[in-house]
């Protein structure tokens, strides 16, 4: 069996109508509005094993989440709207399953998804490859000196590696993942309960709090192309 059967056999399950690009078919999965109306832990949790599509042209690009961050908008010093609505953080506010795309050290950008309650959102840290990985790397490789660093789960295993492999920018901010043909959220993998490791997030700073240490880090045990793995939070 070829590389490509084997890559189409996987996806059919799931997308039956790839090969056709039925538009009427991809409205017809998408996650909607109930989905991420829900309280954002309960989201994040849900978010892993579903597949995060991307659109590029006529060539569909399909990722399987597996790894994401919970930030709350009223007590979370960590979250970017922890001091309220912004200009930078708008999309924080609005209607749940909306794109916030932010800058990082003025060149990386991150991706968010809106939730519960106003100003609560999370953070996709990392997605699986199911499809049309070719391009995901084409697309890493325009931000990387070396062909060479973009191999194995190097490719989309952290916020910014996902946004370059996927060609999400700042202009993709307030997207509605709902309505739009560019990028949306579809069913996957169902995940296991006892599959779901929960630990702190990366990279928060002491300015944080208590917040620095608590448990909204979710992804999934096993899975290779998670970030960085909580070895003490996989032995409890």
């Amino acid at each position: 069996m070829s590389k490509r059967s084997a890559t189409t056999q996987r996806a059919s399950k799931y997308f039956k109508a790839e090969e056709g690009n039925s538009a009427k078919c991809e409205m017809s999965k998408k996650l909607l509005g109930k989905f991420f109306e829900n309280n954002c832990e309960k989201v994040a949790k849900a978010l892993l094993g579903k597949f995060l599509v991307r659109r590029i042209g006529d060539k569909r690009i399909t990722c399987k989440i597996v790894e994401v961050e919970s930030y709350f908008a009223s007590e979370d010093k960590a979250s970017h709207s922890y001091n309220g609505q912004t200009r930078r953080n708008e999309a924080m506010f609005m209607k749940p399953g909306t794109l916030y795309v932010y800058v990082t050290y003025g060149m990386y950008h991150c991706t968010n998804i809106s939730c519960g309650g106003p100003g609560d959102a999370v953070l996709i840290r990392a997605v699986e490859p199911i499809t049309n990985t070719q391009i995901m790397t084409q697309c890493r490789s325009k931000h990387s000196k070396s062909a060479k660093e973009i191999v194995g789960t190097n490719i989309s295993n952290g916020p910014s590696k996902l946004c370059q492999a996927l060609h999400i920018e700042k202009s993709m901010d307030k997207l509605n993942l709902m309505t739009s043909d560019e990028l949306w959220l579809e069913n996957g993998d169902a995940v296991p309960e006892e599959q779901i490791i929960c630990c702190k997030r990366i990279g928060l700073s002491k300015r944080s709090g208590v917040w620095q240490n608590k448990p909204f880090r979710f992804y999934i045990k096993g899975n290779k192309f998670v970030s960085v793995r909580d070895k003490p939070a996989e032995s409890t």
